[in-house]
């Protein structure tokens, strides 16, 4: 009679060795170092005034309101200003997605006065026109007061182009050629062969682009009017306009700090949102030209 022995398996403890334990404590921290300044922003968001004022140190939300969010939704200018914003980011994105990717993979082909080319798209990652000659450039050509100066003047940058151009560069000629021997064009070849292929890269340009178009404050508040603001610049606004505390009845007053983190949270959450989606074509994108062969 044969006895079957039965493989001892190791606890859980002793298959973690030291090192994994270590990575994981820092990971661990580097989380929540990163983590806990959204959490604090949004604690400050939804307590209430009472709770606030009594507590110097607000680790922990202590108590519930959404008085914050329903004062900033009640401004009529508001509706007005997020639907700008989420045109602007839509359509600026998907300008800046199509146009810096043709222009990318053109400058990874083998053009006439490719370098030349290469290094006008590299001066402005290093010396910048200034703030008078691009507004009086965005005026000249008449864009000032319109949709167009939001999403334009911005349509490629740099940074963006070259970090295509390192994808195309390396993508595989094999696929290339074997459309131009079937008789496709060059502009045949990257809207039917190379654009669906290129996933990684079209989606870390268009979350670099959209976050950009998302967050853009400075020149929406000069180059077009108030009806054309988006969200930033009108959010800004309110909380300049709230220098005094605002009575809210029952006796609670407004405090600029929690004002002003309701704000940072609705502007915040859309990214928030979106990234977890499209993180994995994000991290292959921003790898490329790190790993060759």
């Amino acid at each position: 009679m044969s006895i079957i022995t039965v493989p001892h398996k190791k606890p859980f403890w002793r298959k973690v060795s030291l090192a994994q334990v270590i990575v994981f404590l820092v990971l661990l921290l580097v989380f929540f170092v990163s983590f806990y300044p959204f959490f604090y922003v949004f604690s400050l968001s939804v307590m209430p005034y009472e709770e606030y004022v009594r507590r110097s140190i607000h680790a922990w939300p202590a108590g519930f309101t959404m008085t914050y969010f329903n004062e900033i939704l009640k401004d009529p200018r508001l509706v007005n200003a997020f639907v700008i914003s989420v045109l602007k980011t839509v359509i600026g994105t998907a300008l800046s997605v199509t146009v810096t990717s043709m222009a990318g993979y053109a400058l990874s082909r083998r053009l006439k006065f490719n370098r030349l080319l290469t290094l006008l798209f590299l001066v402005p990652m290093f010396v910048g026109g200034g703030i008078i000659p691009y507004f009086l450039v965005i005026r000249a050509t008449g864009l000032l007061n319109s949709f167009g100066a939001l999403v334009i003047p911005g349509m490629v940058t740099s940074f963006q182009l070259f970090m295509v151009r390192a994808y195309f560069v390396d993508y595989p000629q094999e696929v290339i050629e074997a459309a131009t021997i079937d008789g496709a064009s060059q502009f045949t070849t990257f809207w039917r062969v190379v654009w669906p292929t290129s996933t990684p890269i079209i989606a870390t340009i268009a979350l670099l682009y959209g976050t950009g178009h998302w967050n853009d404050y400075f020149w929406p508040s000069i180059l077009v009017p108030p009806p054309l603001q988006p969200a930033t610049v009108i959010l800004q606004s309110i909380i300049s306009n709230r220098s005094m505390l605002q009575g809210l009845g029952l006796g609670t007053q407004l405090t600029p700090q929690s004002f002003i983190a309701a704000v940072s949270v609705i502007l915040i959450l859309p990214v928030l949102f979106v990234y977890p989606y499209i993180q994995r074509y994000v991290v292959k994108g921003l790898m490329i030209g790190s790993i060759k062969g």
